[in-house]
């Protein structure tokens, strides 16, 4: 049988996934600082809330619209208008996922063999987008410098760029290293893109998450948003109601093109054919979107300060060892240069109980770090760095 080079064979699980399995088949109490789902990290909207903004009667009536349910693009430009941003609806497609808004993208924008420019270190899902729409990835670094803080590097990323590229992604804050697109990296990244007549795709799914109350260097003050933003350049923004909402169970993202208006409504034209083609957005959902967004506030704030709560007692306990990060849900833990992270994270687990990645899942392009998780509950979250913290201990 011929299965698509796509994916490749051969895929199994390694020393970290093995152990894993085999601890939760004995019944062991992990401290997971893998958790990306708020609701089970003891931050769920009450199930009430949720029932009722599903069972809309309107939501029984089937309405096929490539951009989304007019009322939903609606409440998706009062997101934007609570922040003092102006979007027009017409401007936006209703996605099931951030990961389909990717894939409808590269559609959009590359034939087979073409290639997107992407950040090192980031999401590990880039490179199985790409592979799964037949594209090729192009990475570029991000750049930890001497005040502390993570840039883009610039010159990795015009060397990335080659004849065949056809997008710039950029992850605004990034994950895991959760630095903030400054507003000078903006105007020289839209300057390019429009040069050399490539997309500029931002994803903004962790934008409203700040963390620059956790007392740590590297502010947000100067951070530039996509969405509304000036520019000239073709520039498509990506978020959803997974990150926004903490509701990754709902399904609903959406994709705002912006840029050069004859160049903008093309792409959004044959955005249409693409979206129009699956349909995969429920209707529930889209009835949805009003009333649950405006319980953005809320799940916002609890998970921002549950997210502060625990980085000053990541700070607090591990000391410089926690890298600065203006915002998201993650925080990087700094090895010694000789840490064999993949090793280093199987024996913690193995010995400790404490579960997470190492930071190679994440393609950083040096150094040897961990990646933990900021959800979790504070109480299993200080249990966790106090069995870390004798961990780095025994590695110095």
């Amino acid at each position: 049988m011929h299965f698509s080079s796509r994916i490749p064979d051969g895929i199994t699980e390694n020393a970290i996934a093995r152990r894993l399995r085999t601890l939760r088949a004995e019944g062991v109490e992990l401290l997971d600082l893998t958790e990306a789902n708020p609701a089970r990290a003891g931050l769920a909207h009450p199930d009430e809330t949720l029932y009722a903004a599903l069972t809309s009667a309107s939501s029984c009536f089937y309405e096929p619209l490539p951009r989304g349910l007019p009322a939903t693009r609606e409440a998706i430009v009062g997101y934007y208008a609570a922040d003092g941003i102006s979007v027009d609806p017409e401007h936006l497609h209703c996605t099931a996922s951030s990961s389909e808004a990717y894939s409808m993208l590269f559609k959009l924008l590359c034939d087979a063999g073409d290639g997107v420019c992407i950040p090192q270190p980031s999401y590990p899902l880039f490179s199985w987008l790409a592979a799964l729409d037949a594209i090729t990835i192009q990475p570029y670094r991000l750049r930890y410098g001497s005040d502390d803080t993570w840039s883009i590097d610039m010159t990795s990323l015009e060397m990335a760029l080659d004849n065949r590229t056809r997008a710039v992604i950029i992850v605004n804050p990034s994950n895991p290293a959760g630095n903030y697109l400054r507003s000078d990296e903006f105007r020289i990244l839209d300057s390019l893109c429009a040069r050399r007549g490539i997309a500029l795709i931002i994803d903004e799914v962790f934008w409203d998450y700040p963390l620059n109350n956790g007392s740590q260097a590297g502010g947000c003050a100067l951070r530039q948003r996509s969405a509304g933003a000036e520019g000239i350049c073709l520039r498509f923004t990506i978020n959803g109601l997974s990150k926004s909402l903490g509701l990754p169970q709902m399904k609903l993202g959406w994709i705002l093109s912006e840029g050069e208006a004859r160049t903008r409504d093309a792409a959004l034209a044959r955005l249409d054919i693409i979206a129009d083609s699956y349909l995969t957005v429920s209707t529930p959902v889209m009835h949805a979107a009003a009333t649950l967004l405006a319980r953005r506030p809320l799940m916002q704030n609890a998970i921002r300060e549950r997210c502060i709560c625990n980085l000053r007692q990541a700070m607090k306990i591990l000391g410089p060892a926690i890298l600065p990060v203006s915002g998201g849900w993650n925080a990087v833990v700094a090895l010694p240069e000789n840490t064999d992270e993949e090793a280093a994270a199987e024996i913690l687990l193995r010995t400790r109980h404490v579960y997470l990645h190492p930071g190679d899942l994440f393609d950083f392009s040096d150094g040897r770090y961990f990646v933990i998780s900021l959800l979790p509950d504070p109480q299993l979250f200080r249990r966790a760095m106090q069995r870390l913290l004798a961990f780095l201990s025994g590695l110095e």
